[in-house]
């Protein structure tokens, strides 16, 4: 009796891993050494970002989010430059959204905002002007705030 417990507790114990990694595995980022946030920085000025790589991840973005703090956002990475469509499913805020080639900006949409009770097959699709492989989603009016322009550097740092 006691075996089969052992062996049911540590398929639980399994399923809870891989369940908990599936859901939030994505999103967590560890940076090199310090321990420190993954950041972003465009003209000196400095975000904490959290870094989404995989398709699931991607998708899940800033959907269901209360709000995204002063100095923070969110990096999608592309392995392979393409022109990706964004969406404001399931948002709950208005957001700037910042198209990344390499490491220059090459546009922007913004203050974007959440579309709440639309069906999906209606929502926006905000497409960059080009080829990204890299989209920064931040708070609505950083890019006016902080005068962003197309051809700006961004430097990404784990």
């Amino acid at each position: 009796m006691k075996n089969r417990f052992d062996s049911v507790f540590l398929f639980v114990l399994l399923m809870i891993v891989v369940f908990g990694y599936a859901l939030f595995g994505p999103r967590l980022r560890f940076g090199g050494g310090g321990g420190s946030a993954p950041t972003v920085a465009i003209n000196g000025y400095r975000f904490a970002v959290e870094v989404m790589e995989s398709p699931l991840s991607r998708s899940q973005g800033l959907s269901g989010r209360a709000s995204l703090g002063e100095g923070a956002g969110m990096l999608f990475l592309f392995d392979t430059p393409g022109k990706y469509g964004f969406w404001m499913k399931d948002m709950n805020f208005a957001i700037d959204i910042i198209w990344v080639s390499g490491d220059r900006i090459v546009g922007f949409e913004k203050n974007v905002q959440p579309e709440p009770g639309r069906p999906f097959s209606e929502l926006r699709i905000y497409e960059p002007p080009g080829t990204v492989d890299k989209v920064l989603e931040v708070r609505a009016g950083t890019v006016e705030r902080y005068g962003f322009s197309v051809g700006d550097a961004m430097v990404f740092a784990r």
